[in-house]
């Protein structure tokens, strides 16, 4: 293979050519073509070893640098997606090898082989612009991988398929006469990112980027489309069809696409006709493209194909379409049959370290008397007299559900290890309005039927798969490869001819099946419609993402609970927070608009008052204020009965109701969403801040927790310079690991391993020592009440499991602070212009000796916990033995200026320990 006909030429020419244009930019920003060649430059000092290198993380600026300077030096990698199970992330890094990966976001603790060298990606793109030496092509040979695909393993355990250079070069050569690129295109990256991503940079075309939430939110995506000018963009059919319902006609004219590229499933007629209507200045191309192979043929969609599938048009020229009947014989054009290629330079080598699949997929065969290798694709298809193609769907070993591949075999024999039959048949089918769903069918006799009956109460015929089987399953599937429905037949019909499943006479799953039962709840109707399954089968406590849903089904929940609240919502709020917040989140106040609050009362602002803490600082500060000033509670006005709610803790707290003023805001918003004259009446009012609030979900993703503490902080800090007030904050131990010490009280910084929620801390803290702004920083750890504990904390969760279940963690310790002391701590006279920082931490650690005690792993076994809380303690072990140390001069000496008690009561694990014990345990002792 010459040195000027592989990618990384390619690519060394375009960097060198278009150095000033941009190449590829995000949310983060823009990198030049000459800024990724620096890049490309330092990363290739870091990339010694020969073996497959990892790229963590998701589609973004970072990861394509990185697949970039990977391919021009020659070095083979494979994407480690985030969203991966973490067992199939290690079961990739373990199959191929990989000793280095460059990661392009923060991995969780664990997600990744602690024994792999990593190189931070963004770090190198944070480097200041410097000279570098002119790049060269690595040489390579045609059979090199370029890439290497890995699916995500339906069995846990991952096919990675190589993509050879040869393969890579000749596609995009092929292409580039259908779909050309140039330095004047902007291209949106769907989530293909590999796929689609070198193609336009060899020809100077720039890369556009948007976040997850943008991507699978119709309304926000057609914005940042408009916004960045975007001209063509890949989407799954399943996709752009939602994309395409979700659009306006206003919208619909004002995109600047020029074409739109479908791939990843068969292409309906009536999405044909709906894009034809709504963009007709749009080309529509229909490519199939298989990873083994990677793009085949595509075609350009004018009108509605009628009667057959649309084509996807003539094979390229280094590829030949074989089609076979049942027994292995060429079918005639017009005939249906089983897909297959022959073409050595596209067809890769077969899978890594799976010789069986390999031989099943990649088949020796004799046709017409030559000995050919053909790739088996898993689709059933006809050839037209042209020779196009026509795609018909999945055949029996390989599926497709909304772009995504599933293994048949591989999940069968997963399901084998929960499930007693003798044989199986998943399938995607159409289950009513509920659209493609995974139904897996399976044959059992009366002895497993039985079984199956006693473990997980199936019975003849069709079944809504069990809660507890499909968790069981999401702990080592991607959510989109657990069947939705069971049928559990006496025997699978058979094809007269192959003796195979006949998939056509497989019975129908009906939808009124899973229409039962009567929908109270939007939310619940929502995400039940987006999971095709019955509202009784959600569960209002978890997330979507948590009961198997994912992003494609995402998108179906936020365009239904937009049509019913008429509100827009944010994808990571609506994937990841529990369903029931989700309701209040999207509730408007039941008496509808707010009424007009008498703001002209000198007092304090409060954030956070209706959560633990701040009902405490409520209910001190209307003990203290002198009389006719009030503490303004700032409470998101989205929330449903949130008066209710504020009303009900200063009830609890003994709060009369003219000391307090709700204000009806939100936090994240510029002047908290107020009308001007109300936010301006309020700044004269207000002379101290007490911001309270914080997100702690640890479901929310780092980025998005970060973003929204900023602007949340960015509003608060503006206010308090518009009101000339100052400002106590309330950040957290967390700021630092749960072990070791003694932590001062000055800035941090981000360590290995810390969370969003401490990472966002942080921020805040740097943000307020730089506003200029009269602040203190008090530094929490949880906090405890003796009379009302706060039932989310983690520790308060840890004792209470412990003492139902009669077992401690062994060496169980950690800090805790009484919430009241913290109330008064807040409101006393700590604030200075130059932000003082107070580790407001007693010496002494809450440490409860049991006889019982068990090991970490032992005890999470023998108590009772919500899924999410014991993750959280298996990902981060330390929780259990939080023993780490704290200066807290500063805090002491302005303790001493707000109460005569000592410091050290501050907390008191003895007198919180009994109380526990009485209100967990029939015996009031711990010992």
């Amino acid at each position: 293979m010459t040195s000027h006909q592989t990618v990384a030429a390619d690519l060394v020419c375009a960097i060198s050519e278009f150095s000033d244009l941009p190449a590829m930019s995000n949310g983060d920003g823009t990198v030049t073509y000459k800024r990724l060649g620096q890049f490309v430059s330092t990363l290739g000092r870091r990339l010694k070893d020969p073996q497959v290198v990892g790229i963590f993380g998701s589609p973004g600026v970072a990861m394509a640098a990185s697949a970039v300077a990977c391919v021009v030096h020659g070095r083979a990698f494979v994407h480690l997606d985030p969203a991966m199970p973490q067992m199939v992330l290690h079961n990739i890094v373990s199959e191929l090898q990989v000793s280095l990966i460059v990661t392009c976001e923060r991995p969780a603790s664990g997600q990744l082989p602690g024994d792999c060298e990593t190189v931070d990606a963004n770090d190198l793109l944070g480097d200041a612009p410097a000279h570098y030496a002119p790049l060269h092509a690595a040489a390579v040979a045609p059979i090199d991988p370029i890439y290497l695909v890995a699916t995500s393993g339906t069995t846990g355990r991952p096919k990675c398929i190589p993509v050879s250079q040869d393969a890579a070069y000749l596609s995009y050569e092929w292409r580039d006469a259908y779909t050309p690129y140039g330095p004047d295109m902007r291209v949106g990256i769907y989530v293909f990112a590999i796929w689609e991503m070198f193609r336009p940079l060899r020809k100077g075309a720039g890369l556009w980027f948007p976040d997850a939430s943008t991507l699978f939110a119709p309304g926000k995506l057609a914005d940042f489309l408009i916004a960045n000018n975007i001209d063509e963009m890949l989407f799954t059919p399943s996709f752009y069809d939602t994309f395409l319902n979700a659009l306006g006609a206003d919208k619909a004219a004002a995109l600047p696409l020029r074409r739109v590229v479908l791939n990843g499933e068969v292409v309906s007629d009536d999405l044909i006709i709906a894009s034809l209507a709504k963009l007709p200045d749009v080309a529509l191309w229909n490519l199939y493209s298989i990873c083994e192979t990677h793009d085949v043929c595509m075609s350009h969609l004018t009108e509605p194909a009628g009667d057959a599938p649309a084509s996807v048009g003539i094979p390229m020229e280094h590829l030949r379409a074989v089609i076979l009947d049942e027994t292995d014989l060429p079918c005639p054009p017009g005939t249906s049959g089983q897909l297959h290629f022959e073409g050595p330079r596209m067809l890769g080598p077969g899978y890594v370290n799976r010789p069986e699949e390999t031989r099943l997929r990649f088949r020796e065969l004799t046709i017409e008397g030559c000995e050919v290798r053909l790739y088996d694709t898993g689709d059933q298809a006809w050839v037209d007299d042209t020779g196009a193609l026509h795609i018909e769907g999945r055949i029996a070993h390989m599926l497709k559900l909304r772009g995504f591949s599933i293994q048949t075999k591989e999940l069968s024999d997963t399901m084998r290890e929960r499930l007693a039959f003798s044989s199986a048949a998943p399938w995607v089918a159409e289950v009513g309005a509920r659209g493609q769903s995974l139904v897996f069918y399976f044959a059992a006799d009366a002895a497993q039927a039985k079984r199956n009956n006693e473990h997980w109460g199936l019975v003849a015929g069709t079944n809504k798969i069990p809660t507890a089987l499909a968790a069981d399953l999401r702990a080592v599937l991607p959510a989109y490869c657990v069947p939705t429905f069971l049928v559990q037949m006496d025997a699978l019909p058979l094809h007269p001819v192959s003796g195979k499943a006949n998939m056509r006479a497989l019975p129908a799953v009906e939808e009124t099946m899973i229409d039962a039962e009567v929908i109270e709840d939007a939310v619940i109707a929502a995400a039940a419609l987006a999971m095709s399954c019955a509202p009784s089968d959600i569960d209002p406590a978890l997330s979507f993402h948590d009961q198997g849903g994912d992003s494609l089904m995402c998108v179906t929940l936020m365009l239904e609970l937009e049509k019913v609240y008429g509100l827009p919502i944010d994808f990571d709020l609506a994937m990841n927070v529990p369903l029931h917040r989700l309701d209040q989140l999207m509730t408007h106040e039941a008496d509808a608009p707010a009424p007009t609050e008498n703001l002209d009362r000198p007092g304090i602002l409060l954030t956070g008052s209706t959560g633990f803490l701040g009902g405490h600082v409520l209910a001190k500060a209307a003990r203290d204020l002198p009389a006719g000033e009030v503490v303004y509670c700032l409470v998101r006005d989205k929330n449903r009965g949130a008066r209710d709610r504020l009303d009900d803790v200063a009830l609890a707290h003994g709060v009369a109701s003219d000391r307090y003023v709700i204000v009806h805001g939100t936090l994240d918003a510029p002047h908290f969403a107020l009308h001007q004259d109300s936010y301006t009446a309020l700044a004269a009012s207000v002379t101290k801040v007490v911001h309270c609030a914080a997100m702690v979900n640890l479901a929310i993703g780092r980025e998005d927790m970060l973003d929204w503490s900023a602007r949340g902080m960015e509003t608060v800090l503006t206010f308090c310079t518009d009101a000339g007030a100052d400002l106590r904050f309330t950040s957290s131990s967390a700021v630092f690991p749960d072990r070791g010490g003694p932590w001062p009280e000055a800035p941090a910084t981000v360590w290995d391993g810390c969370t969003g929620y401490g990472a966002a801390k942080i921020a805040a803290e740097g943000a307020i020592a730089a506003s200029g702004v009269p602040a203190a920083i008090v530094r929490l750890p949880s906090l405890y009440d003796l009379n009302a504990p706060n039932p989310r904390d983690i520790y308060e969760i840890i004792l209470k499991a412990s003492l139902m279940a009669g077992h401690m963690p062994q060496s169980l310790e950690f800090p805790m602070t009484d919430v009241t002391v913290a109330a008064a701590f807040l409101l006393g006279p700590i604030t200075a212009p130059a932000a003082p920082i107070y580790n407001l931490m007693a010496d002494a650690r809450i440490a409860p000796v049991a006889k019982a005690a068990l090991p970490a792993s032992a005890w999470l076994g023998a108590v009772t916990l919500e899924a999410g809380i014991a993750k959280v303690i298996a990902d981060f072990p330390d929780t259990l033995r939080a023993d780490s140390t704290f200066e807290n001069n500063a805090a002491r000496l302005a303790w001493a200026r707000i109460s005569t008690q000592p410091f050290d009561s501050i907390s008191d694990g003895d007198t919180l320990l009994k109380r526990r014990a009485r209100d967990y345990q029939s015996d009031p002792a711990l010992t």
